[in-house]
């Protein structure tokens, strides 16, 4: 099982608390990017999906790559609008 990060495009800023303190410009986060968080998880409660949601964001749980094709189907047809994305590509490392 694994995990995916879903987050608000406008509160994409505010999701590195949980990243190490130093790493090198190698790291990244893939993560999904949503335009709206709220629809985003109605979406996936309708469609039977666990997640787990906090202040940062929402955890989706899925099995494999069929799953999380399944999930990006439900945004989709409830017109959340997504990417995947590097989600550490935003923080400024100085």
């Amino acid at each position: 099982m694994g995990t995916l990060t879903m987050i608000a495009k406008e509160n994409q800023m505010d999701n590195h608390a949980d990243w190490p303190l130093f790493y090198m410009n190698d790291f990244s986060r893939l993560g999904l990017v949503v335009s709206g968080l709220p629809e985003a998880t109605q979406a996936l409660k309708t469609g039977g999906y666990r997640f787990k949601q906090d202040v940062k964001g929402v955890a989706i749980e899925f099995t494999g790559r069929e799953q999380l094709s399944e999930i990006l189907a439900v945004l989709q047809e409830h017109q959340v609008g997504y990417e995947l994305s590097d989600l550490v590509h935003c923080v400024y490392q100085g």
